[in-house]
């Protein structure tokens, strides 16, 4: 009887140890998953950063286009208007 109870003992001691080892994988891993999530969160606020700062340059560029044929497009209005008025 006396080496049954040692035994169950010596069986729960190994079974803590089992799940401390276990704990401590999972923090590891948790761990792990946390900075590689971070990261891809930092890659994808950069991704989206430089995209909407290419969005904006190329409205500033097509502004300054249509800004361009606007003023063409006035100036060759007056000349008509000026010539049809003389």
């Amino acid at each position: 009887m006396m080496a049954n109870w040692s035994r169950a003992g010596h069986e729960t001691y190994d079974l803590h140890g089992q799940l401390d080892s276990i704990r401590g994988h999972l923090r590891e891993l948790s761990h792990a998953f946390s900075g590689a999530s971070h990261r891809q969160l930092g890659r994808a606020r950069d991704l989206a950063a430089e995209t909407v700062h290419e969005a904006e340059e190329t409205m500033k560029d097509h502004l300054a286009a249509s800004m361009l044929i606007a003023l063409g497009v006035g100036v060759l209005v007056g000349y008509f208007i000026r010539r049809g008025s003389e």
